[in-house]
């Protein structure tokens, strides 16, 4: 009877991943995989205009996805214009002597897509993420902020390729 528990025990050790894992697989998750464009979309070159971070996300997440990137406007295929972009703050709740005690990170990105396979056009994308603020830290709620901007910066980045890789797929 004690080899029977232990192999029971075992049993149950083996039976919580592997549930776990069909449910997952049920559900339809999915790792994040590469972005996938059509060939006729790269190589892809960059217009930063002065949004030097921005440019830099992009042309890493391209080339993380072994996607051509040209600074020769005339011979690139696809051209990512970024026009602009704002970092924004709100406050989200306060204290009862009303003074902020969360705000709300806004990052908002207005660019362009133009390819010879597709029509030109111009989109915005914006993130956004809540940081709670500490009197007593002031200097640690700042650098959170900005490493929070700096987030939203890589995830708009991602969004903007993922823009062009619906936009070269739709014809």
């Amino acid at each position: 009877m004690n080899v029977f528990s232990m192999l029971l025990r075992h049993y149950r050790l083996l039976l919580v991943p592997v549930m776990a894992l069909g449910l997952l697989t049920a559900c339809g998750f999915q790792l994040r995989g590469a972005v996938n464009l059509s060939a006729d979309v790269a190589p892809i070159a960059i217009v930063r205009n002065n949004l030097f971070d921005l440019g830099s996300e992009i042309r890493s997440v391209l080339e993380t996805n072994r996607i051509d990137v040209t600074e020769s406007m005339s011979a690139a295929k696809s051209v990512i214009t970024l026009i602009n972009e704002s970092e924004d703050r709100r406050v989200l709740s306060v204290d009862g002597s009303g003074r902020a005690t969360e705000y709300l990170l806004i990052y908002s990105v207005r660019y362009g897509l133009e390819s010879q396979s597709f029509e030109a056009a111009e989109f915005t994308a914006r993130q956004q993420r809540s940081v709670v603020f500490d009197p007593d830290a002031v200097l640690a709620v700042e650098n959170e902020a900005e490493m929070l901007y700096g987030d939203m910066r890589r995830d708009v980045a991602r969004l903007i390729l993922m823009k062009l890789q619906a936009k070269s797929a739709v014809r």
